[in-house]
């Protein structure tokens, strides 16, 4: 009977499948510290945009630049609400003792895909506002100054280079995003 087993066992390549739980703790750990030093880097650099920001906000309504200083002054809401969401939506899952390693592991993944596929709504769009604001208020200050050829030349290579970074930081979590929905499909699976 024991013997049975064991080759029904073997024949169903359950060997194959098995994940030992230390490789499962391994795994969590590794991701979980992943994601810390991933928010750690994007918290820090949300304080440097509002160091930036603030000033520059303060110095343009100094100068009378009320379009420019609201502009910049947008910025700040933006980072603030940027980093709320990334605390609410994209920090790691806590361990709950009565949570297997596996079950723990898939979920982070799952937690992590689904922020990552809402990126353009948290993440990018809150910054545009203040985008367009700067690069709109440049081009009404130039209007009648400058023919308008030479401002479609001079903000278009910026603000070109500005969307096509936004689309790029969509694309590359996008990307992630299902990479990971991947790995947690593999891990259910296994």
């Amino acid at each position: 009977m024991t013997d049975d087993l064991k080759q029904i066992w073997q024949a169903e390549g359950a060997a194959e499948t098995f994940t030992k739980p230390e490789n499962l703790m391994d795994r969590s750990s590794t991701f979980e510290r992943k994601i810390r030093r991933r928010n750690i880097l994007e918290y820090a650099a949300g304080v440097l945009v509002l160091l930036a920001s603030v000033p520059t906000c303060l110095m343009f309504a100094g100068m009378g630049e009320w379009l420019l200083a609201g502009s910049m002054g947008l910025m700040v809401p933006a980072t603030l609400f940027v980093l709320w969401n990334l605390h609410r939506r994209a920090s790691n899952l806590a361990r709950r003792p009565e949570e297997d390693c596996r079950s723990h592991l898939s979920a982070q993944y799952r937690r992590q895909a689904d922020a990552l596929r809402k990126v353009p709504l948290w993440y990018v769009a809150p910054f545009v506002p203040s985008v367009l604001g700067v690069y709109g208020t440049v081009a009404i200050k130039a209007m009648g100054v400058r023919p308008a050829a030479e401002i479609v030349e001079r903000i278009g290579l910026p603000f070109g280079a500005t969307l096509a970074f936004f689309g790029f930081v969509i694309w590359l979590n996008l990307r992630t995003a299902k990479a990971l929905q991947r790995q947690a499909e593999e891990l259910e699976a296994a």
